[in-house]
């Protein structure tokens, strides 16, 4: 390929003609807009691998312009460009890189490639450290932290930005993630990754940025995702959940791994959380609560005597209290009664079937008065374990003002046996007569009112 005459200096000088910043910001926003024939065309003339999907291609191109932007590789995304846009002369081409548009991000097409493929801005020693407190997952037991709250830094005025990190696992780290896959492959020790609001006051849930993305080792990471495709700097609607990144660590080698996180910057501030967890299932959970979280008798005896005691001020006596055995989830009768510290009433929902619940879809909010109930607000109650095992057919029972109580058992309706058939007679029949005269008696037990006249 011809090289122009000030590249012909700058080589028998010895250095090499840098690209402008304006030209390199330009050509990255006319490969956000390439297909994949055209980001194989640039690949292809680089010397790079030109197979993988399209995010794949556009970070490979993006990575080509930040590392080796060199007269060449613009010359070859203004023809390419050129060539998209129906373009033929030099100078045309050079106006259309020094004026190409921000790659806009309120279309759908644009929001994808903008989660998967965008500048990367490398941060190291200027992280800033957060004091930043995520709400704890009963479904994960911390071991180890190895990367603390740190906040993600715009470093441009893009608006898609991104922060990259580096991490060493240790040899321990290392042997617990390893043993913890069992044979059927599920991983119970993992790295999770937990992006939440950057809010010191209050404790933070986990919160997605607008079109993130995460890799890994330059592999991107799969996770689960609400984001809107219409609305741009729109978070999530529903709960995020932590981003297991541990399918792609580097676990064969002490070399260091890095980990790059993709978001849209608009107005809210994230910080990020590196965690090594265990994870715990429905069983552990259920067990560890009914060992260690249950409630005397005489606890819920006294409340319910509260419940039931006089008041001066009050003209109404309740003289019982009615309370269903059977959980308000899944209309079942209870095997592990539970309710939240926080809770005022006697009313109790099955243990297992909410943590359950709660596992696919996490909300822990009691489902009797819709309150929040955290697994570390349950315990069990005892007065409640042993009604269940005295009466074993009541649905119901009724406690007393003394904090006695007896069983409701349903009532069962017997069935109606009519020994004869019966008749019906519509009224619209004006021959139908009531009753046969020649017997003298009638035969007609029901008459039908419905029928229209």
């Amino acid at each position: 390929m011809s090289l122009r005459g000030a590249d012909w200096v700058s080589r028998f000088s010895g250095k090499r003609r840098e690209p402008k910043m304006a030209e390199q910001s330009a050509a990255k926003n006319m490969i956000l807009g390439f297909r994949i024939s055209e980001l194989q065309a640039l690949l292809r003339f680089a010397g790079r691998n030109k197979s993988g999907l399209k995010h794949e291609l556009v970070s490979r191109a993006l990575q080509l312009v930040r590392t080796n932007c060199s007269s060449e590789i613009l010359k070859k995304i203004q023809d390419l460009h050129a060539q998209r846009n129906g373009l033929t002369s030099t100078n045309a081409q050079s106006q259309q890189l020094l004026s190409a548009p921000t790659f806009p991000l309120h279309s759908s097409e644009a929001a994808l490639n903008a989660r998967t493929s965008v500048p990367i801005c490398h941060t190291g020693k200027d992280d800033t450290k957060s004091k930043v407190r995520l709400t704890k997952l009963p479904f994960y037991e911390i071991l180890d932290d190895l990367m603390k709250p740190t906040d993600l830094v715009p470093t441009s005025s893009e608006r898609i930005q991104e922060n990259q990190f580096s991490f060493t696992l240790t040899e321990k780290q290392r042997e617990q993630i390893i043993a913890g896959c069992s044979k059927n492959g599920v991983q119970s020790v993992q790295l999770q990754l937990r992006i939440c609001h950057t809010d010191t006051e209050f404790i933070q849930e986990d919160q997605y940025p607008p079109y993130l993305s995460v890799k890994v080792n330059s592999r991107v990471c799969p996770f689960t995702s609400y984001f809107s495709s219409n609305k741009p700097g729109v978070e999530p609607k529903r709960p995020c959940r932590p981003i297991d990144v541990t399918p792609l660590l580097n676990l064969t080698s002490r070399g260091a791994n890095y980990l790059n996180v993709f978001w849209g910057h608009f107005t809210t501030r994230y910080s990020m959380v590196l965690h090594l967890v265990r994870q715990h299932r429905v069983a552990e959970l259920l067990h560890k609560l009914q060992a260690n979280e249950t409630r005397a008798s005489e606890i819920s005896r006294e409340l319910i005597r509260k419940k039931l005691r006089l008041e001066p001020d009050n003209d109404v006596t309740t003289t019982g209290l009615r309370v269903s055995l059977m959980c308000s989830l899944g209309k079942i009768r209870l095997s592990v009664p539970c309710r939240g510290i926080t809770c005022t009433h006697l009313q109790c929902f099955d243990a297992a079937l909410y943590i359950q619940m709660n596992e696919k879809k996490p909300t822990w909010m009691c489902p009797v008065c819709d309150k929040p109930a955290p697994y570390e607000l349950l315990f069990v109650d005892q007065l409640f374990l042993d009604i269940l095992k005295e009466c074993e057919d009541a649905t119901e029972v009724q406690f007393k003002d003394d904090g006695s109580w007896s069983p409701i058992k349903p009532d069962k309706q017997p069935q109606k046996n009519f020994g004869h058939k019966c008749s019906i007679v519509e009224l619209e029949d004006s021959n139908n007569q009531f009753g046969n005269p020649a017997n003298g008696k009638s035969d007609m037990d029901v008459i039908d009112l419905t029928v229209d006249c």
